[in-house]
């Protein structure tokens, strides 16, 4: 075998060698260099979540529940424009209840304020009945006082000319019709203020009643508010869900309606999307670190909700790197144009 055909088939071996090692280093980086990142969770691909267990003894069922946050959902999806939040039975990140004495102290709380807008108004009631009662009362002790003393006033007169008929041997015919008539006026008279004061005694007995009732709901309602102190102490806020970060659980402990569970469910979503601060100033926004000033009936994010959450997924401008695997891999072959693809490393 001569030197020509030697070097010819040792420079075919290179060159296979080449081929094949060419092959197996781009079978091997191709699915690397042509494969788009995933990007950031909650900023450009949405966050997976599942609903864990609903303890029964919250005030919504599970089916109730799983709406009510997939409105919690839609609030940030529908003014960013994009779907941030997916509800995925198959996801790790959960949302889940927990059943303790925050939930307890809602219901209590609830109980409490029933009772009391019921001793309110019956209070109120009560007030002014006896109002009533002892003011006609008073009215009506006075006019039988003064019955009493014109009473008092003609008996000592009868009794007088009584006396002075006695003392000049007796009465005559005119005289004694004339004691009689008013012995008679006298006796009804009598009668009169005996019944008047007989029902001026029933209605002091009703406005004592009334007084006693006004009394037993006044303490009835200081007992409860007691009884409620002394197993809660003082009021103080406590936290209504929490997220467990990162992108492991919200448990939600306490909440009064699905209008507010809504609220709690988007405040915590807004934290799954990586919002790690509150919003400082503004009261009406989802994100701010206490519940109660939100527009409950027709919650949405305020320019602050909105303004955090772009603070928190900022617009990132791609590597070189990144745009040429996007453009290989998002744009159609037909579509490929070559100074367009060189335009990725002049910008």
């Amino acid at each position: 075998m001569n030197q020509n055909i030697i070097w010819k088939l040792s420079r075919f071996v290179w060159l296979s060698l080449l081929g094949i090692g060419s092959i197996g280093t781009v079978s091997i980086y191709a699915p690397i260099l042509f494969t788009l990142p995933e990007g950031r969770l909650g900023c450009d691909t949405p966050v997976h979540w599942k609903l864990g267990e609903v303890d029964s003894r919250f005030p919504v069922e599970r089916q109730q529940f799983l709406r009510t946050a997939l409105e919690a959902e839609r609030l940030w999806e529908k003014p960013t424009g994009k779907e941030l939040l997916i509800y995925d039975p198959n996801a790790s990140f959960t949302v889940t209840t927990v059943f303790d004495d925050r939930q307890k102290m809602t219901y209590d709380t609830r109980k409490l304020q029933t009772s009391i807008d019921r001793y309110q108004k019956q209070a109120e009631t009560l007030k002014k009945s006896y109002e009533t009662l002892l003011a006609g009362f008073r009215r009506d002790q006075a006019a039988l006082n003064t019955k009493m003393d014109a009473f008092q006033r003609d008996f000592t007169s009868y009794q007088d000319n009584v006396s002075r008929v006695n003392a000049s041997g007796g009465a005559k015919p005119q005289e004694y019709a004339s004691l009689e008539k008013q012995r008679k006026a006298l006796e009804n008279e009598q009668a009169s203020i005996n019944k008047e004061s007989d029902r001026l005694n029933k209605v002091a007995s009703t406005v004592n009643a009334t007084a006693g009732q006004f009394n037993s709901e006044t303490a009835d309602a200081r007992d409860n508010l007691a009884k409620y102190h002394l197993k809660y102490g003082e009021p103080k806020p406590f936290i209504e869900g929490l997220y467990e970060s990162p992108l492991k659980s919200i448990t939600i402990y306490q909440f009064e309606s699905t209008d507010d569970l809504r609220l709690v469910l988007a405040h915590e979503f807004g934290h799954a999307l990586g919002i790690e601060e509150h919003v400082a100033d503004s009261q009406e926004a989802i994100m701010y670190a206490m519940m109660g000033g939100q527009n409950l009936d027709h919650p949405a994010l305020t320019k602050d909700d909105i303004s955090i959450y772009k603070l928190a997924c900022p617009t990132l401008t791609p590597s070189i790197q990144e745009s040429v695997v996007s453009y290989l891999v998002l744009t159609p072959v037909e579509k490929m144009d070559f100074f367009d693809f060189l335009n990725i490393f002049f910008k």
